[in-house]
């Protein structure tokens, strides 16, 4: 059949949303399948894109409550807003073709020829896809346009070359209390092309006099006035207009990337001020609170991760009872995975998709955000940061900052760990503070073995090993001592 005699229709989103279910496991094959066959990807590259995949084929398919309708724009919002930390256009690229490739081989088949259909839906999403990632990306608050200092620098650099001697911006001009700055020269500075220098606006009148001989140039609430307006021929005028709305564009970006920068410094100066001040990890939980404080939310939760069982568990954080009681292993949750993968932090608008529904519901989560607490590659665990049950919105610079304020977090605990030896002169190989380690979780002799790949005979000469070091004469002795000489925390 010619691809243009294929039986074409417009379908709905709950129409391709059912489809998908039909044929998931068989679609995430394919997928599976076809990064496999691109030789060309690096083992990264293969793992990112299998795991934007399989999250966004569960998005998609994976709410059951009959009561809730939720729109494509919606569930594609979350996805990208979830991990935005992890897309990137080249992600997205080959995010879209494999998944075309992999619709391609699932068609071929199928037996009934309307289905091809559903792949026509592909390019919406992926428009709607790209769409979203580039409002989310470019997302800048508009305020201040040409009030930072390196903003003036630029507009006046480009103002002193035409015969102009004197420069005002005035904000709010409508107002009975308007903000002018102001910069002038003189006749032959002008000529010379000299550079223009402050000037101190004495009074409203004076300004006023100067108004009726400038050429007026408004953007937003932001007006330029330029004297004198006589010295200025109409293509010198246009050309100034037109680099003035392309200069908003660029000074708006401007102002709001000098404000994020400047609280950034602050932000991470505090934390310095926090991590210097405490002595080593029986202080973490003040660490923790001080985050909370410092990033603005009410609550921080930090959980453990275990790396030779894939299992984390909740340590810190309010109503300890409930994150003490919060445990579980990694795979298969697909959030974990992604942080496992790219050690970047999430940003979670509706936890539904990504989050057991028992904890949301212990937790009264809403919006949340998940960072890796990191030591290069290595990952200790995590926080969770949220507004106790109330809906928030994130940006990305937001989550750079996070992931700064984790990755400061996970060079303290290391360097405390390297730094701080226990007061007594005990020694354990790796191998047995690993049986230590799990012994103090309570793992048995057959489940210690099956993580270190050693026999219960080997375990048990290892424990017997750690009684002698330790002068104990059991095994809740051993982690006892463990933890009141520092080898455990």
């Amino acid at each position: 059949m010619r691809p243009d005699s294929l039986p074409y229709s417009d379908i709905s989103f709950e129409d391709f949303k059912i489809f998908l279910k039909q044929h998931k496991t068989k679609l995430q094959m394919n997928i599976n399948v076809q990064i496999r066959l691109e030789t060309n990807l690096s083992k990264e590259e293969q793992s990112i894109i299998e795991f934007l995949a399989s999250s966004f084929l569960e998005i998609l398919t994976g709410q059951d409550d009959k009561t809730v309708q939720t729109g494509l724009d919606s569930l594609l919002t979350t996805w990208v807003q979830t991990y935005s930390m992890i897309l990137d256009y080249h992600y997205l690229h080959l995010f879209h073709v494999i998944l075309e490739k992999a619709f391609a081989n699932l068609l071929v088949n199928l037996a009934d020829i309307k289905a091809y259909s559903y792949m026509f839906y592909l390019p919406i999403i992926a428009a709607k896809i790209s769409s979203l990632f580039s409002n989310w990306k470019n997302a800048v608050n508009t305020v201040d346009h040409f009030y930072s200092h390196s903003a003036q620098s630029l507009l006046l650099s480009y103002l002193e070359l035409f015969p102009l001697q004197q420069v005002f911006l005035v904000q709010s001009h409508n107002k009975t209390s308007p903000i002018i700055f102001g910069w002038g020269r003189t006749e032959q500075e002008t000529s010379q092309r000299v550079p223009l220098y402050p000037l101190e606006v004495t009074s409203n009148a004076q300004f006023n006099a100067i108004a009726e001989h400038s050429l007026l140039l408004t953007v937003g609430e932001t007006s330029l006035y330029l004297y004198p307006k006589a010295t200025l021929e109409k293509e010198q005028e246009a050309t100034i207009q037109n680099y003035l709305f392309r200069f908003s564009d660029f000074a708006s970006y401007n102002a709001q990337y000098e404000k994020t920068q400047l609280n950034k410094l602050k932000i991470l100066d505090e934390l310095n001020k926090v991590l210097i001040s405490y002595s080593g990890r029986n202080d973490f939980i003040k660490i923790i609170k001080g985050c909370e404080e410092l990033l603005n939310f009410k609550r921080c939760v930090f959980y453990a991760y275990i790396p030779w069982s894939s299992e984390f568990k909740g340590v810190i954080g309010e109503e300890l009872s409930k994150v003490q009681k919060t445990q579980g292993y990694v795979y298969p949750n697909q959030l974990f995975h992604s942080m496992l993968i790219t050690k970047k932090p999430v940003f979670i608008k509706n936890p539904v998709h990504s989050v057991k529904r028992e904890t949301i519901e212990l937790f009264s989560l809403s919006s949340l955000i998940v960072a890796p607490i990191c030591y290069y590659e290595e990952v200790l665990g995590w926080v969770t940061l949220d507004q106790v049950g109330q809906e928030f919105d994130c940006t990305q610079e937001d989550l750079q900052l996070i992931e700064e304020v984790c990755n400061r977090i996970g060079l303290f605990l290391k360097n405390f760990d390297h730094n701080v030896s226990p007061t007594n002169n005990i020694e354990l190989t790796d191998r047995e503070l690993s049986v230590l380690t799990l012994l103090a979780d309570g793992y048995d002799n057959k489940k210690m073995g099956e993580f270190l790949h050693l026999s219960e005979h080997t375990i048990r000469d290892y424990i017997s090993s750690l009684m002698l070091k330790l002068k104990a004469k059991n095994r809740t002795q051993v982690v006892s001592a463990g933890f009141r000489l520092g080898l455990l925390t």
